[in-house]
């Protein structure tokens, strides 16, 4: 296949070797702007190997520079876009979600994941369509960690090799489209993320699709009042490769 790549992380990388391993042509990247690039925490620069294996490298948010060029597929891995209404018109897009669907949905998925510090994650890929996170459903893969022990760093890790399990699994054909279903709570960004994480850990239990909020730098911040167990998940959480706590 001819394929299109949307994003700048390690797991868009990731996603880029497996694809090349498969003998598949990647006709482009479309990587972030420099000065957004600079300041996403995630961030994974591709502009060199692009370079050295002859693909197409663009940073820029100019959709209009890939929105018609001549691919079967674009995958969005690792990227957290909006992608225009207009090009998921003209392209079919396949993306990666840090979560199952469709029972989480949102933003910020994976450091609410490691919040809730259970044990037990997932995540998806999915078909992209106009309203986020609610496309068809084409693998999903849950995931185990030590609670005590597992890194934010190794924790992405963890996910991000199972999302590269899941892109695998549609490459060969081995997967079954399901349809997705709207979510039945949806938190608003800026709650108490102790909070937050409460609600998630009974939409788990009791089967409630939820929505969940993003996160700004702020939302890094520890409060005393917390109970000390889920202080001890949001140190955890709220580091490398994401935005370090600080104590309010």
């Amino acid at each position: 296949m001819r394929i299109g790549i949307i994003g700048n992380t390690r797991l868009t990388y990731k996603s880029i070797l497996l694809l090349l391993q498969n003998d598949h042509e990647i006709d482009y990247v479309f990587g972030l702007p420099p000065i957004d690039l600079k300041n996403k925490v995630n961030a994974y620069d591709l502009s060199g190997f692009c370079k050295k294996n002859k693909i197409t490298y663009m940073d820029t948010d100019d959709w209009n520079a890939i929105t018609n060029r001549n691919v079967d597929i674009v995958f969005e891995m690792g990227d957290s876009r909006i992608v225009p209404r207009e090009f998921l018109q003209n392209n079919k897009v396949i993306g990666n979600h840090g979560a199952v669907l469709p029972f989480v949905q949102g933003a910020a998925s994976l450091v609410w994941g490691r919040m809730l510090n259970n044990g037990r994650w997932g995540v998806s890929l999915f078909e992209l369509s106009e309203k986020i996170d609610s496309g068809d459903i084409l693998v999903t893969k849950y995931v185990k960690y030590d609670p005590e022990k597992t890194s934010m760093y190794d924790f992405t890790e963890i996910c991000d090799d199972a999302t590269i399990d899941c892109l695998s699994e549609y490459l060969y054909g081995d997967y079954q489209i399901r349809k997705n279903s709207p979510w039945q709570a949806k938190l608003r960004k800026s709650m108490d993320s102790q909070f937050v994480v409460d609600v998630l850990q009974y939409c788990w239990d009791k089967n409630i699709n939820i929505y969940l909020p993003p996160r700004s730098l702020e939302d890094a911040a520890l409060y005393d009042h917390w109970r000390q167990r889920f202080k001890t998940a949001f140190i955890t959480a709220n580091n490398l490769p994401y935005p370090k706590w600080f104590q309010r």
